[in-house]
């Protein structure tokens, strides 16, 4: 019976009809010599914890990571019914001067007034109102109950102009509890068992961090909802155009030169020649401003870049060693196309993707400047910050907070670019081992 060895030396001799002599020059190792690959070049090692070690590595990527970590858990959380009782894009509440308060660190505020604004009509109402009580007792715990507010304002004249100095947050509960005593006592006229004390405990005090703008809405709580529509949608239209624009440019890329690349680089030609925000204008005017629409738009004007990279990165690559040898072996076009090039530039891609992120929240920014997406239901950072540009002077916040985020937001994307595109890129990688 023949051995295994044996068996294995005359099946190939047959397979590459090898004769009698040719036999003789050589001959197969035996088991017991046989070396294992191992034992040579040590354990194989996985290429994503490779990668995932090669991107963590540089500490700019990774404190950019953090920063968009931070702000895209910030957009989900801080709006979020279990981290505020304030609505996103709406009032805080129904009662009178939540309109413009400033951040709760610096609540006092100066402004100009007239006899009939009706900050000063308020303060000299409750004054008035306080000294017009005969009985000294009442009297006495209506000036204890609204001292809060009084102590912090005043009044003074400046060549003719009156001034009101107040604590904003004080003023607001002193409204409060105003609306609830009139309630209780017929406008102040009928004292008797009304337990002042107890209603003053009713007023629950306003927590806005950031203050309020001129509609009333909470600045922190806004924004950051604000931010998270933005990328969300960002998010949702570059995977959009990816998808479309890198699986096109790639056999773009392999047919380079051919009829059906001519054709498209023509169309992407004119799309190319007016500016992108052109394309936005006309596609959002003929298909609406709600996200899905939004979404839409953006899409279909935003394509040709992923095109263009895909396709040009696909030529650089495609008659390099390896796929001649897998056209060689009798790989198929689309096996050269996206399993041997596309892996080749999935740095480059992964680099455009990140990148064009914080180039669509922009967009998004443009069109609200326009006067598009401008939904009074819904907000936008870049419909916040046309809207509230007017009202910087008397709190920054309202337009700092969205320029901060939308700069942290675009510089961490693009390092995080960076960081992706050397993690996989396999030419930055074989520099690196030099």
């Amino acid at each position: 019976m023949q051995s295994s060895t044996e068996s294995q030396i005359k099946d190939f001799n047959k397979h590459y009809k090898i004769n009698a002599e040719m036999a003789t020059k050589f001959n197969f190792v035996q088991s017991s010599d046989k070396i294992k690959t191992s034992s040579i070049a040590g354990r194989p090692k996985k290429m994503w914890i490779e990668i995932t070690k090669r991107f963590f590595s540089n500490p700019i990527v990774v404190i950019s990571l953090l920063i968009f970590t931070f702000i895209l858990l910030a957009s989900l959380i801080v709006p979020s019914s279990l981290a505020t009782k304030y609505k996103p894009n709406s009032p805080i509440n129904n009662y009178s001067f939540i309109e413009s308060l400033p951040p709760i660190y610096k609540p006092i505020v100066t402004r100009a007034v007239s006899n009939t604004d009706p900050y000063y009509k308020f303060y000299f109402n409750i004054v008035n109102s306080i000294d017009g009580i005969k009985d000294a007792s009442q009297k006495a715990q209506l000036q204890k109950a609204f001292e809060f507010f009084l102590t912090s304002a005043k009044t003074y004249s400046v060549d003719g102009q009156i001034f009101l100095t107040y604590n904003a947050y004080a003023l607001y509960e002193a409204s409060v509890f105003n609306e609830l005593l009139s309630k209780a006592t017929n406008n102040w006229t009928t004292f008797e068992n009304v337990d002042i004390s107890a209603i003053r405990a009713q007023v629950v005090p306003l927590t806005t961090l950031l203050g309020t703008s001129s509609t009333g809405y909470d600045i922190w709580v806004t924004t950051w909802y604000a931010a998270w529509r933005g990328i969300e949608i960002a998010i949702i239209t570059t995977l959009i155009q990816a998808i479309f624009g890198v699986t096109l440019g790639a056999i773009l890329g392999f047919y380079a030169g051919k009829l059906f690349d001519t054709i498209m680089m023509r169309i992407i030609n004119i799309f190319n020649s007016p500016p992108t925000i052109i394309w936005i204008l006309i596609l959002v005017g003929i298909f609406g401003t709600n996200q899905v629409s939004l979404i839409l738009a953006l899409s279909l004007a935003g394509w040709p870049l992923f095109v263009g990279l895909t396709r040009m990165y696909v030529i650089t690559v495609k008659n390099e060693e390896y796929i001649s040898a897998a056209r060689a072996i009798g790989a198929s076009t689309p096996r050269q196309i996206f399993v041997h090039a596309l892996p080749a530039i999935v740095g480059k891609i992964a680099n455009s993707f990140v990148k064009n992120v914080p180039g669509v929240i922009l967009w998004v920014a443009s069109l609200a400047f326009l006067g598009f997406f401008r939904d009074g239901k819904d907000t936008n950072l870049g419909q916040i910050l046309i809207e509230s540009a007017s009202e910087a002077g008397q709190n920054v916040w309202i337009i700092l907070l969205p320029t901060l985020i939308l700069l942290f937001l675009t510089l961490s994307l693009n390092f995080m670019a960076i960081g992706i595109h050397d993690a996989l890129d396999p030419r930055v990688i074989k520099g690196r081992k030099k």
